[in-house]
């Protein structure tokens, strides 16, 4: 009887000490658990992230500026949570390279210039169409209106995200050979063109050649006459210095530069909530700054160029007509592109037709 009766206390013993065990271990995992999580809550909301922000123009263009002032910004609003490292004057690549690098995750940010991203989007194509803008007020009415959405749908399947489109400015030609006033002067000269079709199409349109050169390299290239002349706005001409190794300016207004400001999708994506919304607040408002300092811009610029000693035409409403109807052909190419007829009914919108 002792003996049943000590078995049963040491039984019970035993049955109390691990009920114990059991108890103690499930309360440890259930606040390791509460623990970790808040850690990693904790851990999330002071997170910092790194945006290299790459491009290809001089810090000294508005462009250049507002990718500093985005840095600026958004370094100062998001109380340093968001850090931007700027890269300017094609120091990580040309366009084209860093927009690969943009998509395999090596580089955050870019604004490339419309010419580069057919490579990637071929309805891009549009802004490469001649006297496709009337004016400065069209080009960002429809940028940041239906064209703008249309062309962004089209980005999203890149892994890109488009944060707002830049004023580059409307190209003109520059060459080293002679004045041209009408299409007939532009036969037989070679011109810079980008990896653009239709750039080349345009020069082709013209009796002209087109010769697709980086944009780092076309200094040189004008220098050592491996082309003629080239197409730029007025902020890359001076920027780059180019009447140093040119002749002859026209002020064709015949094509228009703009920039796409784009992210990286994934990067994007793995932001919280609250720092897209920054993101996004200071993105428009240093998108509508970019505009108002390129425009400024241009009275300095044509200030500079009178003062290099360029040859400078202005082309004449005839003249200027008559490149139009030159260029009709590159138009009807681009109706090869699916959805062209979309893109140009937007631009028709935003132009009040």
């Amino acid at each position: 009887m002792i003996k049943n009766n000590l078995l049963f206390s040491i039984i019970l013993l035993i049955a109390i000490v691990l009920a114990g065990c059991g108890d103690s271990s499930v309360s440890s995992t259930d606040d390791g658990n509460q623990q970790d999580i808040e850690s990693k809550v904790d851990e999330g909301n002071n997170e910092e992230y790194v945006i290299n922000f790459a491009h290809v123009v001089r810090s000294s263009t508005a462009k250049g500026q507002a990718a500093e002032k985005f840095a600026e910004l958004i370094e100062a609003r998001t109380d340093g949570r968001i850090k931007v490292e700027v890269y300017p004057d094609s120091q990580l690549g040309n366009d084209r390279e860093i927009t690969e690098q943009m998509q395999s995750g090596t580089i955050q940010m870019n604004a490339p210039f419309t010419g580069v991203l057919p490579s990637f989007v071929p309805q891009f194509q549009v802004f490469d169409l001649p006297f496709l803008f009337n004016d400065r007020d069209v080009a960002y009415k429809a940028m940041h209106g239906e064209l703008g959405v249309l062309l962004n749908e089209y980005l999203s399947q890149q892994g890109l995200r488009a944060l707002g489109y830049w004023d580059g400015g409307f190209k003109h030609l520059t060459n080293s050979v002679r004045p041209i006033e009408k299409p007939e002067d532009m036969e037989g000269l070679k011109f810079r063109a980008s990896q653009s079709p239709l750039l080349i199409a345009q020069f082709r349109a013209l009796d002209a050649g087109g010769v697709s050169i980086d944009f780092s390299e076309l200094y040189t290239a004008l220098q050592n006459k491996t082309v003629d002349g080239q197409e730029n706005p007025l902020s890359n001409i001076v920027s780059q210095k180019f009447y140093e190794v040119q002749d002859y300016l026209t002020l064709s207004a015949h094509g228009y530069m703009g920039y796409v400001w784009l992210i990286s999708e994934n990067f994007y994506q793995q932001l919280p909530d609250d720092l897209k919304q920054i993101l996004e607040e200071v993105a428009k408002e240093v998108t509508e700054w970019q505009w108002e300092q390129a425009a400024a811009n241009e009275e300095k610029y044509m200030e500079e160029l009178k003062a290099s000693g360029i040859q400078i035409t202005e082309l004449t409403p005839e003249n200027r007509e008559a490149f139009i109807q030159a260029t009709r052909s590159v138009y009807d190419e681009f109706m090869e592109i699916e959805g062209s007829e979309q893109l140009l009914e937007a631009v028709r919108k935003a132009s009040g037709n």
